[in-house]
């Protein structure tokens, strides 16, 4: 497809209020409403998170446990977000919002309850996480619209960029918070999260802009009159991939995040495999996590200048390189805090190349299609994070953690080739703001 740019001329129509400079999102109010509920959330997430694997390995002795546990939660998210997206298209996205985590703030509270009365249950664990997960598949069907809503499109980089480091920080805070609170009450990481679940209910609740979806024109003529028309849900699902499969920078890019996302997700359970086989407590394993969480922090903060000063490809690239040559160094090196300078050089590399992809993405999809096209390639992008938990746990498990950890950077190498030759990321040499919507011909079926 050949790359489309938009001239710097006026523009009209709903785009129009945004010829001014928008303020800073930090002036936003409902963005800080959004970012606030979430961040708390992200807080106790990463909490229950780091506390799962160390339920798992420390109280049953098994990584794969871990693994399964981990797994369970992904599948659970596989299996609602397409339908969450089509939903999220046609239905309140802020009711969906604000009862989404309020379920699984209940789920969290069930965790709790069952490790104050008896033993680690593996089965309900996985049971639980599986809930939450289809819970939380639906509810991410409706994020990317929700802030298509309340962020300008201009500020769409930075809001990655800005949300990446909130996660980053969460996980840098969670880390030896839950380390902690693990040390006291193997329950207490779960009840905390419990309780962070509601904040991004309240977050999303205080939120005054429409969220949508918008009403659709009804019919005009025929039995169906008043009514308005709308395809099924099967149409919605399929043409979000359509617009995927149709645009070569979002198919590639979509292969490339899934099986990133296979080792990123993964990077958390083999750093604690790592860290345990080399002897280290729960409190030094959470204290190197946040340590290397600080590189994403890091990069999160550097990530708006790196983005002025160097073009979005060249990003793309050495953060490729950068993904693979981190973990070979983690794997090898015997030392808890060097695995843990080598775990940040990813994680910093994370922040710029993932703004990079998303800010792209969002510029391409038009408004319209966002909760689809989201859906999709949200879908495929976590389509291989259940299965890369399990293979980190069965690795760790049969060769050791090491081994397992180098087995994943090679998965990285192809892409880290592809990067230079692959004719599909062509678009990366435009800036952003030159970057034209789908055409139409890509959008209808």
């Amino acid at each position: 497809m050949t790359l489309t740019t938009r001239p710097p001329a006026a523009s009209t129509g709903p785009d129009a209020e945004l010829r001014a400079p928008p303020p800073s999102l930090w002036r936003n109010r409902d963005y800080m409403f959004w970012w606030s509920g979430n961040a708390m959330s992200l807080l106790g997430s990463n909490v229950s998170n780091m506390a799962f694997p160390l339920l798992a390995i420390f109280t049953t002795g098994s990584v794969l446990n871990a693994g399964i546990i981990a797994a369970a939660g992904r599948i659970g998210g596989l299996l609602t977000l397409l339908w969450g997206g089509a939903l999220a298209d046609r239905r309140s996205r802020k009711v969906i919002l604000v009862v989404a985590p309020a379920l699984q703030a209940v789920l969290m509270g069930v965790v709790t309850v069952s490790l104050l009365k008896g033993p680690v249950h593996v089965n309900l664990l996985a049971g639980t996480a599986l809930l939450s997960g289809l819970i939380n598949g639906v509810r991410s069907g409706a994020v990317l619209p929700a802030l298509r809503r309340i962020v300008p499109r201009e500020q769409f980089a930075a809001r990655a960029a800005q949300e990446q480091g909130q996660a980053m920080a969460a996980q840098l805070v969670g880390s030896p918070l839950a380390a902690v609170l693990f040390s006291i009450a193997r329950c207490m990481p779960f009840g905390v999260d419990a309780v962070s679940f509601f904040f991004a209910s309240l977050g999303a609740l205080f939120i005054r802009h429409p969220l949508g979806p918008d009403r659709e024109p009804p019919a005009t003529g025929g039995p169906d009159a008043g009514k308005p028309k709308r395809p099924s849900v099967i149409s919605d699902i399929r043409d979000g991939f359509r617009v995927i499969l149709r645009h070569d920078f979002l198919r590639y890019t979509t292969g490339w995040v899934a099986v990133t996302n296979l080792v990123g997700n993964s990077f958390l359970l083999l750093v604690i495999a790592l860290l345990h086989s080399r002897g280290a407590s729960p409190k030094i394993i959470g204290v190197t996590n946040a340590g290397a969480l600080a590189g994403g922090i890091l990069g999160a903060l550097l990530a708006a200048a790196i983005l002025r000063r160097m073009r979005a490809l060249r990003i793309f690239q050495i953060g490729g390189w950068v993904y693979v040559v981190s973990l070979s160094l983690a794997a090898i090196l015997p030392a808890p805090w060097q695995i843990g300078l080598a775990t940040a050089a990813f994680t910093f590399a994370s922040v710029p190349t993932v703004t990079v992809w998303e800010s792209y993405t969002a510029r391409l999809v038009p408004d319209q299609l966002t909760g689809r096209v989201g859906a999709a390639s949200a879908f495929c992008a976590q389509s291989l994070t259940w299965l890369g938990l399990l293979l980190a746990g069965w690795l760790a498990s049969v060769w050791g953690a090491p081994v397992a950890t180098l087995c994943f950077a090679a998965i990285l190498v192809p892409f880290a080739i592809a990067a230079h030759v692959a004719k599909s990321l062509k678009i990366l040499r435009a800036p952003l703001d030159q970057v034209e919507e789908l055409p139409a011909e890509v959008t209808r079926g």
